[in-house]
């Protein structure tokens, strides 16, 4: 083979590889540092308290906590159930924006914070776009809150530099009412660490606090005429040698006692050395 044909030869199959190739090369994501993680154990990450039945709209953000787990450090909302929830109704949300989506990862936690409950990327689906929303992540699950009161939702590492294709909502509706198909590009959206998310909760048990029983009051027994001689003595002592706070805490002593007349002595001590 003469060299014109060689040079020919590499031009077309590079041509071809370059046509057939649709995989997108992203920069891969810098790791966050240890150092702008915020606390050192899920007790001490900074809680949000929710009610009972509530609609919640957040963004994981440069604005949000930072956290440690096990797929790497990571933007984080921390949420507690209600005291007064027992089975709870839960679906958590990841809305596709601009290209770009959080690939969320909830995690629920017992009453010590040990991790019980993993949720994973494949366990969501995808809810495409209508009237009233964006396409996006969509989970539903329960929890009894009587066991895991406490839910942590980040944006999962595992996916970072990744992106997902979803089918055009024009396809999907095409699809559904056998219409043909019209000529539209499915978006793609890349895995990205800060997003907007959405948690909806409701209630669908209580559960029954019982009241604590009240301790009984401890009767204050009286003092005897030993010790009414003795603080009536120290008193007036520790005012005589001048050593008043002793004399104070005596006579707070000698009240706490039932000892009447230990105020009188106190005063009767501080005239006397005048």
């Amino acid at each position: 083979m003469n060299t014109k044909k060689l040079l020919l030869s590499l031009f077309i199959g590079l041509s071809l590889t370059a046509c057939s190739s649709t995989q997108v090369i992203q920069e891969p994501m810098v790791p966050i540092a240890s150092s702008e993680v915020c606390c050192s154990d899920f007790s001490q990450y900074p809680w949000i308290q929710l009610a009972t039945t509530e609609d919640i709209d957040f963004q994981l953000d440069s604005d949000s906590p930072i956290g440690h787990f096990s797929d790497g450090n990571s933007y984080f909302n921390a949420f507690k159930l209600s005291d007064r929830s027992g089975k709870v109704q839960l679906r958590l949300s990841s809305l596709m924006i601009n290209d770009s989506v959080v690939a969320p990862k909830l995690i629920a936690l017992d009453h010590e914070f040990n991790v019980v409950n993993t949720t994973s990327l494949d366990q969501f689906d995808i809810k495409p776009s209508d009237a009233f929303t964006r396409t996006q992540f969509q989970l539903n699950f329960q929890l009894d809150a009587t066991k895991t009161p406490y839910v942590i939702i980040y944006s999962s590492n595992e996916y970072l530099g990744q992106s997902i294709k979803v089918k055009h909502p024009a396809r999907i509706r095409a699809e559904e009412l056998g219409e043909p198909m019209p000529i539209v590009t499915d978006p793609t959206y890349a895995y990205e660490r800060f997003g907007k998310l959405k948690l909806s909760i409701k209630t669908l048990s209580l559960q029954a606090h019982k009241q604590a029983p009240q301790q009984p009051k401890v009767a204050i027994k009286s003092a005897q005429p030993e010790t009414h001689t003795f603080y009536k003595k120290a008193i007036a002592e520790a005012v005589k040698t001048n050593d008043i706070p002793k004399a104070l805490a005596l006579l707070e002593e000698a009240k706490a006692l039932g000892i009447k007349d230990a105020e009188t002595i106190f005063v009767n001590a501080l005239e006397n050395k005048k």
